[in-house]
């Protein structure tokens, strides 16, 4: 007959090796936990408290089971973790009876999925120490440490990648410009457009899910690009924006003179617009030229789906001087892998109509959302010479008639094209493209041009594409007459360095490629502080291999100097320049527009990782806020 023997826990019993994994991975669950703290506090002052008071608790169960264990701290250890795991179940799929949306299911980020592995883990490990163990288990301290050590470094690492995942999340509330106790300001939201007699045009832009070719879509009334909206120099412009998407957003009116109320910035001059809200965008169309519009909310995702149009402002004639005059939007289809011209995808033409000796304007407008290596697309126009007429819809004085040559255009630039229809034969636009660095092996060298992207404008023979390496890239810095510029002359208020860079870290709570403005990433890094009426210079230096198409809210750049080689032809007047790899360059404006305004890159990817930074005015400040409790996420 066996005597049956009461179980009981003692050090020797078990490897001390599983003791230490299950204090080890509730250590780095801890450290998690208060790594998301002050987010917490922010968001929910008890659930602040929660996530300090479960940190300490788990710090001390860790120390417990280092130095203590016993068989009843490993049944509440176990009992403890197990009701941490199912709380946070609860909270991602039903949500919470509490908290500043109650039932509200709550998203799930890197620092959550790591912290809750760590703890499943350590359920684990606590059931195995807790069964019986029959024979005894001899302590060696050499083969304690060996098979402790790699416990501490994959544990070290996880915990690691979770704790700087929380710390460089997105804020719960960031506020670029937030008002000051005891100091006068004004409120951005005091910046519109004055009453006025203009001739009033009014539109209205529906948001909304449609399924072209196949594909789900998100379109301005629907269709991809979204209507062109054309007006005439001095019109007040009213469009209403209506939501019908599932998810908020704003309208963006890239390069177009608004005040800053207008300027439709998530999070910076206006709440995104929520699922079936509406919005007024109202302002003066002052400066006659080629623009565009797009969301700016949640950016990097909401333009590949095809929130995007052109908008074009007209001479008081009410029109140009050219017979025709077509709008040509470059982008990619919904699946972003297909060449786009005005909806037209890759293996198809855009016909436009012109007869011979017409004259014909082509406005191009580059909304293709480039790679990691931000190349600009570089059309080229064949079959008969063309000027430039205009940049970033800004006139160029003295455009010389040009042969073929590539125009680079990074995302967000335009340019207007003049020619004559030839007495015999099509003419053809080919767009192609410049990689950057990261992808200089799909140079084209040698390599036909694609005819993915065409437009033929006029019948009859099309001209025959060249080889690229014998197309040369057109040079807007030495192209046109030179003539006077006031903000180029200066004097210059203050020169700022913006310096863009990139490298592995943690943005937005993931781990990424962080790309950085002046060392730091969005919205962090801080603003450059002007003055009305200062003339503002910036040096803008890329230190990597990439292009950066850099661009500025509510005013004209006038462009110095390229790679410290000053302009010798047109003065440049654009919104956007374009950065090469390891380049540079000089740029001015005049400090005109009150407001609180964006600069970044346009490339979607790289100012989501963090490369945009604002241009504060004195005084100016602004109710807005982005972050997880607005959400308003402007990139």
């Amino acid at each position: 007959m066996h005597t049956k023997q009461k179980w009981s826990f003692s050090p020797s019993d078990h490897s001390q090796v599983t003791i230490n994994s299950a204090a080890l991975l509730t250590l780095g669950a801890a450290l998690i936990h208060f790594a998301v703290v002050p987010e917490h506090l922010q968001e929910y002052l008890l659930f602040g408290i929660f996530f300090i008071a479960v940190g300490l608790a788990q710090v001390a169960l860790a120390f417990r089971l280092f130095t203590a264990p016993s068989r009843q701290l490993l049944v509440a250890a176990l009992v403890s973790t197990v009701a941490l795991v199912a709380l946070w179940v609860l909270s991602r799929t039903t949500g919470l009876p509490i908290g500043p949306e109650p039932w509200k299911p709550e998203d799930m980020g890197v620092p959550d999925i790591i912290c809750i592995v760590l703890e499943v883990v350590s359920i684990l490990i606590f059931l195995v120490l807790l069964l019986p163990k029959r024979r005894p288990v001899v302590r060696r301290l050499g083969r304690m440490i060996a098979g402790t050590i790699p416990v501490v470094v994959l544990v070290g690492l996880l915990t690691s990648v979770g704790v700087e995942s929380a710390t460089n999340a997105m804020p719960v509330a960031f506020n670029a410009s937030p008002p000051i106790p005891g100091q006068p300001s004004t409120s951005l939201t005091s910046l519109v457009a004055p009453p006025g007699p203009q001739p009033v045009k009014n539109f209205t832009l529906t948001a909304q899910v449609k399924q072209i070719n196949g594909q789900q879509a998100w379109t301005y009334n629907g269709t991809v690009p979204g209507p062109e909206l054309r007006v005439t120099q001095g019109d007040r412009v009213r469009v209403t924006l209506i939501n019908h998407l599932p998810v908020s957003t704003t309208i963006h009116w890239h390069g177009v003179d608004v005040p800053n109320a207008e300027d439709g910035v998530a999070g910076l001059t206006q709440d995104a617009v929520a699922p079936g809200g509406t919005f007024v965008y109202d302002f003066i169309a002052n400066d006659v030229g080629t623009y565009w519009y797009h969301s700016h909310q949640d950016t990097a995702n909401q333009i590949p789906q095809g929130l995007f149009g052109a908008f074009i402002v007209e001479p008081p004639s009410g029109h140009v001087a050219q017979a025709h005059d077509y709008t040509v939007m470059l982008h990619l289809d919904q699946s972003g892998t297909r060449a786009t011209v005005n909806g037209v995808t890759s293996g198809g033409d855009l016909h436009l109509d012109a007869r011979p000796g017409e004259t014909v304007r082509l406005r191009l407008v580059n909304a293709v959302a480039p790679g990691m290596d931000g190349g600009p697309e570089a059309p080229v126009l064949l079959g008969a010479p063309y000027q430039i007429v205009a940049l970033d819809g800004h006139d160029l004085s003295g455009p010389q008639l040009l042969g073929p040559e590539r125009i680079p255009l990074g995302i967000g630039q335009r340019a207007d094209l003049v020619f004559t229809m030839p007495a015999h034969g099509a003419v053809r636009l080919i767009d192609t493209n410049l990689p950057g660095e990261a992808s200089a092996f799909q140079s084209f060298l040698g390599v036909p041009f694609s005819t993915n992207e065409t437009v033929t404008i006029g019948t009859g023979a099309i001209p025959t594409a060249p080889a690229p390496k014998r197309v040369p890239l057109f040079d807007e810095t030495h192209y046109g007459t030179p003539t006077t510029d006031a903000v180029a002359a200066g004097p210059f208020g203050g020169t700022y360095p913006v310096v863009l860079d990139e490298g592995p870290g943690f943005h937005g709570g993931r781990p990424d490629l962080v790309h950085s403005i002046n060392g730091q990433a969005t919205p962090y890094v801080p603003p450059i502080t002007v003055h009305l009426g200062e003339i503002v210079r910036l040096h803008i230096v890329n230190r990597t291999g990439e292009f950066h198409p850099i661009h500025i809210h509510g005013h004209i750049f006038s462009v110095l100097a390229m790679n410290g080689s000053p302009i010798s032809g047109s003065p440049l007047h654009l919104d956007t320049v374009l950065v090469g790899p390891h380049e540079t360059a000089d740029v001015a404006f005049l400090a005109n527009n009150p407001g609180i305004w964006m600069l970044h890159c346009h490339v979607l990817m790289h100012a989501a990782e963090g490369m945009s930074m604002t241009i504060n005015y004195v005084g100016i400040t602004t109710p807005f806020e982005m972050g997880s409790r607005s959400g308003n996420m402007p990139e």
